[in-house]
């Protein structure tokens, strides 16, 4: 059973860093099959195609990450959001590549990308608007809610959507600190948004 589960990763593994170097059009399933020095069978059997081996990164992505918003939102007393925003940008570097790869594919106006947004993005504005406004869902938001709401996740996110605009400095632990800091500082200026206190320095 191990060794199933040890194949299946590595297989993953290799797919992600396949897919981040090459592009998901310029793998193919034989690409990752040599790498991964398994037979293509075996992929098939597992993942069913390419877009189910990609279907399985993202998952492999996106439910821990929301794991950790529901506990926050769940909590009946809110952690420090900086510690919260601390913990976010540690799991996307952590995983560097493959946040670069889920983020670029959805930038593209995919089926994956549509599926994607119907279900885990929606469960992360979800969550993202109870911890950050004590609101249910993201339509139960005004206006300047809505726009802290976007521009919280795109400052979350940019590093990895345009990661050749941040190689060299974004990947230290100063650079988070520093990019953790400055995001504070301009959010806790927003006043009339009435953020949790705990945004302000």
């Amino acid at each position: 059973m191990n060794s199933e589960m040890n194949t299946r990763q590595r297989v993953l593994d290799v797919s992600c860093s396949l897919f981040y170097s090459n592009g998901f059009n310029g793998t193919s399933v034989r690409d990752i099959a040599k790498k991964a020095k398994v037979n293509v069978s075996i992929i098939h059997y597992y993942f069913k195609s390419k877009q189910g081996l990609f279907e399985s990164l993202a998952v492999q992505y996106f439910e821990p990450y929301l794991e950790m918003l529901e506990h926050e939102a769940e909590a009946k007393i809110h952690a420090d959001l900086l510690e919260l925003i601390k913990g976010i940008l540690h799991y996307k570097q952590v995983h560097y590549q493959l946040s670069c790869l889920v983020y670029r594919e959805l930038s593209l106006n995919t089926v994956f990308a549509k599926e994607m947004l119907v279900t885990y993005l929606a469960k992360e504005n979800h969550l993202l608007s109870q911890i950050l406004f004590k609101k249910h869902t993201k339509f139960d938001l005004n206006f300047k809610e809505k726009l802290c709401l976007l521009q919280f996740k795109g400052l979350l996110n940019v590093p990895h959507m345009m990661p050749q605009e941040f190689e060299g400095f974004y990947m230290s632990e100063d650079s988070v600190q520093y990019f953790v800091q400055t995001y504070a500082e301009i959010m806790s200026k927003q006043s009339t948004l009435k953020l949790p206190k705990a945004i302000s320095i």
